[in-house]
C-alpha cells in the first residue's frame, strides 16, 4: 500500500484472510534507498498492529498481485502451506537481541595476553622493515584471540536464552562492536522471562556488554511468505532444457532433472569450459518446475494457461550466519 493511503482492509477465504491495500507502485526493486524505507515503514506499521490482535504471516516487503482475485487464488492455493505455518507460529513472536562490547577495552586486555604481549614487545625494539612477517603473525594472533573471546560470550549467552525460545536465527555481525546479533522466536507469554534472563546475562557480565533487544515482532526471520508470478516464456525454456513435454509429474521432473545432471556435471566435463555455467542453468530450471509442481497438483501442467494461473508460493526461513 502507499504510506499516503491509511487504508488498508482484508480479503477473506474460510479461516485465512489477508490483509492488504492499493499501491500505484508496480516494482519496489527500482526505487531509491529512501522511497523504499517509506514503503517499509508504512508496510511494518500495518504488520505489526495485525501482530497485535492475530497470528500473522508477514509477507515479503515489495510482493504485488495485479487484483483481489489472485490474492483470493493466492489463499486458496497456498491453503494447505499457509495454514500449517500459521499453527506452527501462532501465539510466537521475534526478539531482535544485540550484544555490544567495547572493542578499545577489549583490545587492551587482548594486547596484555601472553604470548601477545611478549611478541609486542619484541617488535617493539626492532625495526618493521625486518619483522613483517612477526607482524602479520601478531595481527592474525589478536584476531585470534577476539574470536574466541566473542565466540565464548555468544555460546554462553545462546545457551542461556535457548530455554526461552523454540527457534534462533544468527545473522550478521555488522561491525566490531558487535559480539551477538541473533533473531529469537518465542511465545508471547515467555516475554517477561527472556527480560529476567536478559537482565541476569547482564548482572553475570558485569555491565560490560551492552545487551539490546527490539520486538516483538513479527516472525520475518522464520516464516515470511513469498510469491513469484513465474513468466511462460521462463517455465517453457525451463520445461525444455529439462526435456519434458506439455505436462509432468514431479517424479517425472525429478527423473529427467538427475538424468540429465549425471550428463552434465562438471565433474564428467573436464575439458568443457561451459560446463558449469550449463549445470547451473539446468539446476534453475528444476527449481523453478518443482515449485511450480508444488503449486499446482499431481500433474504439472506447463501451458501457458496453466502457468499464468498458478502461484508459486513459498515460507521462507532465514539461513543463519556463522
Amino acid at each position: 500500500m502507499d504510506d499516503d493511503d491509511d487504508e488498508v482492509y482484508t480479503v477473506p477465504l474460510g479461516e485465512l484472510a489477508a490483509v492488504t491495500g492499493h499501491t500505484t507502485c508496480a516494482d519496489y526493486r527500482g526505487m531509491t534507498r529512501q522511497d523504499a524505507i517509506r514503503y517499509l515503514v508504512t508496510h511494518q506499521r500495518v504488520v505489526e498492529a495485525v501482530l497485535a490482535e492475530y497470528p500473522i504471516l508477514p509477507v515479503k516487503f515489495g510482493t504485488v498481485l495485479a487484483d483481489e482475485a489472485s490474492l483470493l487464488r493466492l489463499l486458496a492455493q497456498g491453503k494447505p502451506l499457509l495454514q500449517a505455518a500459521l499453527t506452527k507460529i501462532a501465539h510466537q513472536v521475534q526478539m531482535e537481541i544485540i550484544v555490544l562490547w567495547n572493542p578499545q577495552e577489549i583490545f587492551v586486555q587482548v594486547a596484555q595476553e601472553e604470548p601477545i604481549a611478549r611478541l609486542k614487545a619484541e617488535l617493539a625494539s626492532r625495526p618493521p622493515q625486518e619483522t613483517s612477517a612477526e607482524r602479520v603473525a601478531l595481527g592474525r594472533m589478536v584476531f585470534a584471540s577476539l574470536e574466541n573471546r566473542r565466540n565464548a560470550i555468544r555460546d554462553h549467552v545462546l545457551s542461556a536464552l535457548r530455554q526461552v525460545a523454540s527457534d534462533v536465527v544468527m545473522n550478521p555481525l555488522m561491525d566490531e562492536s558487535m559480539v551477538l546479533n541473533m533473531a529469537l522466536l518465542i511465545d508471547k507469554a515467555e516475554s517477561e522471562t527472556l527480560s529476567r534472563e536478559l537482565d541476569a546475562l547482564d548482572q553475570e557480565f558485569g555491565g560490560r556488554l551492552t545487551f539490546r533487544c527490539v520486538g516483538p515482532l513479527p516472525p520475518y526471520s522464520f516464516a515470511t511468505v513469498e510469491v513469484q508470478v513465474p513468466a511462460f516464456e521462463v517455465v517453457d525454456d525451463a520445461r525444455r532444457r529439462l526435456s519434458l513435454g506439455e505436462a509432468a509429474t514431479t517424479g517425472e521432473i525429478k527423473k529427467a532433472y538427475h538424468q540429465l545432471a549425471e550428463q552434465l556435471h562438471p565433474d564428467h566435463n573436464a575439458q568443457d569450459a561451459q560446463a558449469e555455467a550449463r549445470m547451473t542453468e539446468l539446476t534453475q530450471a528444476y527449481r523453478l518446475l518443482m515449485s511450480l509442481s508444488a503449486n499446482q497438483s499431481d500433474v504439472c501442467s506447463f501451458s501457458r494457461e496453466a502457468v499464468e494461473q498458478t502461484l508459486v508460493i513459498d515460507i521462507r526461513r532465514q539461513e543463519s550466519f556463522g
